[in-house]
């Protein structure tokens, strides 16, 4: 798969999240013979991660091109995953029909909060766990998609909104504990913007640079690298959730 067709650069985002998706897994603790979905699964890090622990694993994405990533990852280490393209704010499965819920980094992307967390709690059984990981409103990866709000990008809720309302999104159906953690090394700053590498493996990018004149492209990059370069000697964090259904 061409790098001009990816809608995320999945390669990437499956090193960079890696200590922040073990340390979901070490607090959720998924057992044997637990079923477990992983929502926004992308190209399935999180959920070949539940799987080794011997859980029966599924996991769902808007983006087909990560799912099919995703897929062959499991054939190559020989888990049996479901992976399904499906909407967060939508999931095709039954109500409680899991005991653990999972979301690295994905269902924070849904365009209507309310309506994802309202999901998440369906789909997951009374006494069942929740994990997730979010990105903090104060961070580099939220002040990138503000900038793109800034220049027509995608609407409904912001992505980093997730974490600021998780209280008031889950709290009615969860009893839920969130905490601020330093990210690993890996998952840091310390990187320059490589704009033509951004455009190519992003979608959002992607499309807001379609859709601009020459000047407003410049113009776009020029405040982009400004931004990376604020937060290349940041330190950097992420929301990690935990909670369980009532």
């Amino acid at each position: 798969m061409s790098a001009t067709t990816q809608s995320w650069p999945w390669e990437r985002l499956e090193r960079g999240n890696a200590g922040s998706q073990a340390s979901l897994i070490e607090l959720v603790r998924p057992q044997a013979g637990e079923r477990v979905l992983d929502v926004g699964t992308g190209s399935g890090a999180l959920a070949l991660l539940a799987a080794r622990t011997g859980a029966t694993v599924g996991g769902v994405d808007i983006a087909a091109d990560g799912v099919a990533r995703a897929r062959e990852r499991a054939r190559e280490e020989g888990l049996d995953i479901r992976f399904d393209v499906g909407d967060a704010q939508a999931l095709p499965y039954a109500e409680a029909s899991f005991d653990v819920v999972l979301s690295a980094f994905g269902v924070m992307f849904a365009p209507d909060h309310a309506r994802a967390a309202r999901e998440l709690a369906r789909v997951c059984r009374p006494g069942g766990r929740l994990g997730l990981t979010l990105m903090p409103p104060d961070s580099r990866t939220a002040g990138m998609f503000t900038l793109l709000r800034d220049y027509g990008g995608r609407g409904g809720d912001h992505p980093a909104n997730f974490a600021r309302r998780v209280d008031e999104l889950l709290g009615d159906a969860f009893e839920v504990e969130a905490q601020l953690r330093p990210a690993p090394p890996h998952e840091g700053g310390g990187e320059e913007l490589d704009w033509d590498d951004a455009v190519a493996r992003s979608a959002p990018l992607r499309e807001v640079v379609a859709r601009l004149t020459d000047e407003r492209v410049a113009e776009l990059r020029r405040r982009l690298e400004e931004h990376f370069g604020v937060w290349r000697e940041r330190p950097t964090s992420y929301v990690l959730v935990v909670g369980s259904r009532r």
